[in-house]
């Protein structure tokens, strides 16, 4: 199922993947899902707005947008560290261009349905940034908090709080079977 272990590999390098594998999950929070999901939808609306309505230079930092947004899904489907990163790089190569577009249509003769638009493309393509930038570089004992917290059971107390005996008592004598 995971494709963890062929045959010809040992325990320690099954264990040794298993590491690798956790430790390129990310932890995502709440606040940095709901930001992502509403700059990648806002940042796909202005691509199609500018794709419909643009000029050379937004359509082509609309672009690199449509590249962010879809580095952004992936990554919030995958939560992998190396699609983290590579979504934090192409959001901000793809701020930078959208700050230029967002120059290029309000000093040339842009209308303002394209300045406007490409204004939401930089702010929302510089929180992705933000917040990629926010997941990449939060420490390794602070990126699971699921799996940092102490277990809850006690060892010798049962759900209900009665106390467990070991061994169990037995269940009576066991008589072989006669025939």
């Amino acid at each position: 199922m995971f494709h963890l272990r062929s045959r010809g590999q040992s325990i320690e390098a099954t264990l040794k993947q298993i590491e690798h594998r956790v430790l390129d999950d990310v932890h995502l929070p709440a606040w940095a899902r709901r930001a992502a999901w509403a700059a990648t939808t806002a940042l796909v609306v202005t691509v199609i707005v500018a794709w419909v309505v643009g000029g050379s230079v937004p359509v082509a930092a609309s672009v690199l947008g449509a590249g962010a947004a879809a580095c952004s899904v992936v990554t919030l489907r995958r939560r992998r560290f190396r699609w983290c990163v590579a979504a934090a790089y192409l959001s901000g190569v793809s701020t930078v261009a959208g700050v230029g577009a967002f120059w290029w249509s309000r000093t040339g003769s842009a209308g303002p349905i394209l300045a406007t638009s490409t204004a939401v493309a930089a702010v929302a393509a510089a929180t992705l940034t933000a917040v990629w930038v926010a997941v990449a570089i939060t420490p390794v004992k602070d990126s699971h908090p699921d799996l940092r917290q102490p277990g809850r059971r006690k060892w010798g107390v049962r759900e209900s709080g009665a106390t467990i005996t070991w061994p169990p008592p037995c269940a009576g004598p066991h008589f072989p079977d006669r025939t």
